[in-house]
């Protein structure tokens, strides 16, 4: 059966202008903007470049920033035509090969680059408030350890401007490794979790506060949450970010957007376990089958092949396990996730309960043939037959 295919939530954006300067001690290190072009034609890459000459985390994270910026230019056009999905290689690919991008391909390249390095970062997809308006867009940045302590990067915003429908490229090292306080100020997260705040601003204080006057009052053990959330499985994230997002008291139009979003994407996990679990069920079912029908060769030939007692029974219960774990399997399902399963599941079912009642047909047959002496042993072979005829 085919596995659907996962489609992540494209999240565009119009750069915010940006006039700050560009302080002196800021300047991009010599290796970001010397590497050799051949060794930046995929992440990959560019990648064992860093490895290669630089050590530190520090070292990497602002070599992996300062090259994005300095070099891959904000897309104007596409923006106009954006598309609502992506897949990820693929978007990294491309942002690579025109040396263009929105700000999922930002972020996704500053991911990829970070993951290559060993630096433990997250893409973060949410909303900020363009200058001059009230009305949120969505945007996408990121986040990642540094020396054991979190820090947030927007690399879009740290490559320039758009004005008047043109990207002016200009620098701006104010968007590296800017402090959780600072960023929510300009960024809000879908998942609150990556406000990175043990006192996280909600939806609404973010939309109608000036961000020197939020003034949160709840506390998030944030940090224990990221303990979990790095050693949880895909599926564990999503259900966490969705409960984080429905907990909000006041869900604005952006958040339900990517929540609904969200919620689809968690239903194609379900389905995916589904026929993953299904499969399984199946391959299980049909090992105990293989199994029964050798042992019915077996006993057709009156076990003549098998001449000790404990060969024969293995024969038997040596599968049995196979339908006893294709019943857990079933158990396990929750056909609803995926309905295409249904009938397909309840038949499975059916069948496995066959099996298993034949397992114990065959098991009493063989309980009473090792209590009969082996002279008479021959006759219940003939005696079953007859009954199973009638």
């Amino acid at each position: 059966m085919p596995r659907l295919l996962f489609l992540f939530f494209f999240l565009p954006l119009v750069l915010q202008a940006q006039a700050q300067s560009v302080p002196a001690k800021a300047t991009p290190v010599v290796s970001a903007l010397a590497i050799p072009s051949a060794q930046t034609k995929t992440t990959q890459a560019l990648a064992t470049y860093l490895n290669s000459h630089l050590e530190t985390e520090e070292d990497k994270v602002h070599a992996i920033f300062f090259w994005l910026v300095s070099n891959i230019a904000y897309d104007v056009k596409t923006f106009t035509n954006a598309p609502l999905y992506y897949e990820r290689e693929a978007l990294i690919r491309q942002t690579m090969a025109t040396r263009k991008a929105l700000c999922q391909g930002y972020a996704e390249v500053f991911l990829d680059l970070c993951t290559k390095t060993d630096i433990q970062a997250h893409l973060i997809t949410g909303f900020i408030l363009p200058k001059g308006t009230a009305k949120p867009m969505t945007h996408a940045w990121c986040a990642a350890q540094v020396n054991g302590q979190w820090y947030l990067f927007d690399p879009t915003w740290g490559a320039g401007f758009v004005e008047n429908g043109v990207f002016v490229k200009k620098l701006n090292p104010r968007h590296f490794k800017v402090s959780p306080a600072e960023m929510i100020k300009t960024h809000m997260p879908f998942d609150p979790l990556w406000q990175l705040l043990e006192q996280p601003v909600s939806y609404q204080q973010f939309l109608s506060s000036s961000p020197t006057t939020l003034k949160p009052k709840t506390v998030f053990a944030y940090k224990d949450t990221l303990k979990a959330y790095a050693s949880a499985a895909e599926k564990a994230r999503l259900v966490g970010a969705i409960r984080r997002m429905e907990s909000q008291k006041v869900i604005p139009p952006v958040v339900l957007e990517q929540l609904n979003q969200s919620k689809k994407n968690l239903a194609v996990f379900r389905k995916n376990e589904a026929v993953d679990l299904f499969n399984t069920a199946v391959s299980a079912y049909n090992k105990g089958i293989d199994g029964l029908n050798g042992f019915i060769r077996l006993k057709n030939n009156q076990f003549k092949t098998a001449k000790r007692e404990q060969d024969i029974r293995q024969q038997i219960t040596g599968h049995k396990k196979y339908f006893s774990e294709a019943r857990e399997l079933l158990q396990r399902l929750h056909p609803l996730d995926n309905t295409s399963l249904l009938l397909s599941v309840q038949s499975l079912h059916q069948k496995v309960a066959e099996g298993l009642q034949e397992i114990e047909k065959q098991e009493k047959f063989l309980e009473v043939y090792f209590s009969t002496a082996p002279a008479r042993r021959h006759t219940l072979f003939y005696r079953q037959a007859i009954a199973e005829r009638q």
